[in-house]
């Protein structure tokens, strides 16, 4: 087993799944409940979303084959993640490390790039991914309805777009961790952070370990969803709203950070798939006239797409990405940092001080 660093990220608080906003989108009141979830949470659990268990249940399994793989085949199949491709505890290449191994895809149209996987995971890659797709721009739709202006405003920077949105999606396999840290801590499987793009979906199995971060800056688990029965024909997923969803908004709806614990020793393991729906490079990032007030301040400069990927690719994990493209952040004393005190050891990497600015 490779010996590397590892931070040690202390448990959540012991608090229960009901401050995870729960959205029938069936529902008549869909569009308000998901505009309050997203500003109250910036993330909330689905149901009656469309997406079907077998499309689900058919990508977990194969998704578990694969990484169930040699290593070197894994390798040879994908390529390492440079950032795309399969990445084994090494997460980017600005010195983040988890416990975890990873598939990496940008997806265009409902084409995987990566044409050398195996055909079965490709073809489920691929069903998911449409699945998916669907699902975010019917969300943004609701959003949008919430918010108060034309149900295509949001949907149209990520799904039919002429020029191609930028789409990933990220596979995680989270192996049981036979290290044993002291006291209430658990190793680190994906570090804190918050996601650039606009929106993401998520699919995990039913093992704990995501957890999110509140207003009030305690950490909250969020319990894995429960295996469907017999008659359900969907699954549940978990919808999260990101940086550029934050900014289009000036600052109503939030980016939430979050991080993953890894599985302890003899639990299983754990699997998520996330899509991450994001605009085309050339799109112009900016809070939106339609949601804005009259003689109200934009927080946040212009800027676009691909110049924001590029700065964000450049920045650790806990790193506050937006801070270089708020307004007011050059007039204001920065905030104290908002990482969590960390428990290390010898093994353990400490991570760098920042200074977070503060998000109107």
């Amino acid at each position: 087993m490779d010996q590397i660093p590892l931070m040690r990220c202390p448990k959540a608080n012991n608090v229960g799944h009901a401050a995870i906003p729960c959205v029938d989108l069936s529902a008549p009141g869909a569009a308000a409940a998901v505009a309050d979830a997203c500003r109250s949470v910036g993330f909330f659990r689905a149901i009656n979303h469309g997406v079907r268990a077998a499309i689900t249940d058919a990508l977990e399994a194969h998704a578990m084959a694969f990484f169930a793989l040699p290593a070197q085949d894994k390798l040879d199949m994908s390529g390492a993640a440079r950032p795309l491709g399969y990445g084994s505890k090494t997460i980017g290449s600005n010195g983040d490390v988890g416990w975890l191994e990873y598939l990496f895809l940008s997806v265009s149209s409902n084409s995987v790039e990566i044409s050398s996987l195996p055909p079965s995971l490709r073809a489920a890659l691929e069903a998911y991914t449409a699945a998916v797709r669907e699902l975010s721009g019917r969300v943004l739709e609701l959003i949008a309805e919430g918010l108060g202006v034309d149900r295509g405003l949001l949907r149209g920077l990520v799904v039919g777009r002429e020029e191609g949105s930028d789409e990933l999606l990220r596979v995680n396999h989270y192996p049981p961790c036979p290290l044993r840290p002291p006291g209430e801590c658990g190793v680190t499987g994906f570090g804190e952070h918050t996601d650039p793009q606009i929106i993401s979906v998520l699919r995990s199995n039913c093992t704990a370990g995501l957890q999110i971060k509140l207003r009030d800056g305690r950490w909250v688990p969020v319990s894995p969803t429960r295996k469907p029965s017999s008659s359900t024909s969907e699954t549940r997923c978990r919808l999260q709203m990101h940086i550029c969803m934050q900014v289009l908004t000036n600052g109503r709806l939030r980016s939430v950070k979050h991080r993953v614990v890894a599985p302890e020793a003899g639990a299983h393991s754990r699997l998520s798939v996330i899509y991450f729906g994001g605009p085309a490079p050339s799109q112009r990032i900016a809070p939106l006239p339609e949601v804005m007030r009259e003689g109200e301040q934009s927080l946040y400069r212009e800027f676009t797409w691909g110049e924001y990927k590029r700065a964000a690719y450049k920045t650790r994990l806990a790193d506050h990405r937006l801070s270089a493209f708020e307004l007011r952040a050059a007039t204001q004393p920065p905030a104290a940092s908002s990482a969590d005190p960390q428990p290390h050891c010898s093994s353990c990497m400490q991570p760098p001080q920042q200074q977070v600015a503060k998000v109107h």
